[in-house]
């Protein structure tokens, strides 16, 4: 699985996950999206979950931009925290 691919960057994602995603931890965000990503499935809740994911992402405080870009996110690896930046772990 390659990423997801925003096809509106203008509007903000609001769905059913948008709420709970806001709510949660950077720690707890991370481990979401491990637990996601070795996922090859695509159904349009899943879509939904990583476009809510990836906007509470962006609303944090963290660097992302080793994995989401203006044009989507990245699925290719998990990820981890280091201090306040957010790194792909490319050695699986």
């Amino acid at each position: 699985m390659g990423g997801i691919r925003i096809v509106d960057s203008n509007n903000e994602i609001k769905n059913e996950y948008t709420a709970k995603l806001a709510d949660c931890s950077i720690e707890v965000l991370v481990s979401d999206f491990n637990r996601d990503q070795p996922s090859t499935a695509w159904v349009s809740a899943r879509g939904r979950f990583l476009a809510a994911l990836r906007q509470a992402f962006l609303d944090s405080e963290v660097d992302c931009s080793s994995f989401i870009s203006e044009k989507g996110m990245s699925l290719q690896h998990q990820i981890r925290l280091e201090e306040n930046i957010i790194f792909q772990v490319k050695d699986n």
